[in-house]
Formats: C-alpha cells, sequence, structure tokens
C-alpha cells in the first residue's frame, strides 16, 4: 500500500470515527435525558454542540496516533489504546467542566465517566466489526480469485 493510499484510509477512518462519536454522544446524552432527566425539554445550545463537535474531532484525530507505526507489538498497541483513551477521557472532563455538562462531584464525575465508555465501547466496537466485515470481504474475493486461477 502507498504512502498515499495509507493517508486516504487514515484519514477516513478518522472522519468515520468523529462522526460516529459524534453521533453516538448525541444518542446517548439524548437517551439519558429522557429516561433519567425531570425535565424532559433540555435543549442543546450552540456550544454544546460544539462542545460535543470537539469531542469527536479529537476523538478521530487521536486515532492517527495508531498509524504511527505499521507493524506494532501488543504492548505498544495497548500503551497506545491507553494514551488514545486518556487523552480522550481528559478533553471529555474539560469540555464537561467548561460547558457545565457535569458538577465538580463524585455522583457527577461517575455519570459521565460512565456515559463515556459506553461511547468509547460502542465506537470500538463499530470500528472492529467494520475492521472485520471488510477482512472478511477481502479474504472472499481471495479465494475466489484462487479458485479461479486454479481452474
Amino acid at each position: 500500500m502507498s504512502s498515499s493510499e495509507r493517508n486516504k484510509e487514515m484519514i477516513s477512518i478518522m472522519i468515520n470515527i468523529c462522526t460516529r462519536v459524534v453521533t453516538l454522544v448525541f444518542m446517548i446524552a439524548t437517551l439519558f435525558i429522557l429516561l433519567f432527566s425531570e425535565d424532559k425539554n433540555i435543549r442543546w445550545s450552540i456550544t454544546d454542540i460544539w462542545g460535543v463537535l470537539s469531542i469527536g474531532i479529537v476523538s478521530g484525530a487521536g486515532f492517527g496516533i495508531f498509524y504511527i507505526k505499521k507493524n506494532m507489538s501488543n504492548k505498544l498497541l495497548l500503551l497506545l489504546k491507553a494514551i488514545y483513551f486518556l487523552m480522550i477521557n481528559a478533553v471529555l472532563f474539560f469540555v464537561a467542566l467548561k460547558l457545565g455538562w457535569m458538577k465538580k462531584d463524585w455522583p457527577s464525575v461517575a455519570l459521565m465517566e460512565v456515559m463515556f465508555i459506553i461511547v468509547y465501547f460502542l465506537v470500538n466496537t463499530l470500528v472492529y466489526l467494520l475492521d472485520f466485515n471488510e477482512a472478511k470481504k477481502i479474504n472472499e474475493k481471495l479465494k475466489s480469485r484462487k479458485k479461479t486461477t486454479q481452474e
């Protein structure tokens, strides 16, 4: 794979992650409001929308750390995943405190962390499933080509 193709793939994945993060944040926040909030008429302000977008952008851009090296050891991959998790978590807490999405008390922090972990888990699961399906399609194409060349 050429450098240009690799860069295009990386940018595509980063945009996809950004999109998934933003979508899932809005979905989970909306579900939380519907299920747990007494005020069902909560509205998103433009600063809230920019806050969610900034979390999505950092999530997508931060994923670029996984393209530092082609073949990474399991230790390096685990380290990068931890750095990525902590980086996104730090941005979330900064934005959440700045925009007043949470209070500076343990229940509020714990609830924000639970919602963050749910979104993080769902995005990673979607990325894994899409990569798995892509690999499956490629393997099927390779098998069909192999059969064709053997006949």
